[in-house]
């Protein structure tokens, strides 16, 4: 009596499982499929306005006060990010208009992205322009970035208020 062997097992794939895309439709109504819609993203990402980036902003503090006198001491809190960078740039231009010495209190910020540096450094310029003493408070780390840049206006930055603050005197009793 013969026996016939058992068949061959199938041979397994190596090609990934895929998964059907959502079918999450945009809050536009336009019925294409929303870029960022995942079950894993959160409602907020997934809006097609900008709304991630007003609740950034809103996440980026800026509190103005009189240091002394003359002098105003503008303090910044949060991430100086791409989301950010626009508001930032705002209260820049700002404080440029005012014409006043001031004091950019960046010491609660942990981190500056190249494009805020980039606004730093044309904060710089337009002071230097219109002849502003400032002065510029921050974490070593961000002084490092703006001497490895290598720009073409002087930043005087400091590692704390206090010394940024004397820095301001000093200039401006000279």
């Amino acid at each position: 009596m013969t026996t016939t062997p058992p068949p061959d097992p199938a041979e397994p794939t190596n090609a990934p499982r895929r998964t059907a895309p959502s079918a999450e439709r945009s809050r536009l109504g336009c019925g294409a499929l929303s870029t960022g819609a995942s079950s894993q993203t959160p409602p907020y990402a997934r809006t097609t306005d900008n709304t991630l980036a007003r609740a950034a902003a809103a996440a980026l503090t800026f509190t103005e006060a009189t240091a002394i006198d003359t002098v105003s001491r503008y303090c910044v809190a949060g991430t100086i990010d791409a989301t950010t960078c626009e508001a930032f740039g705002a209260h820049l231009d700002d404080i440029v208009t005012a014409r006043r010495p001031f004091l950019l209190d960046l010491t609660a910020v942990p981190f500056v992205s190249v494009r805020g540096l980039t606004l730093i450094e044309a904060l710089a310029r337009n002071a230097a322009q219109r002849e502003i003493r400032w002065a510029l408070a921050a974490e070593y780390s961000l002084h490092r970035f703006l001497t490895l840049l290598n720009m073409d206006t002087y930043v005087p930055s400091f590692d704390n208020a206090d010394s940024a603050l004397t820095h301001i005197t000093n200039t401006l009793a000279q």
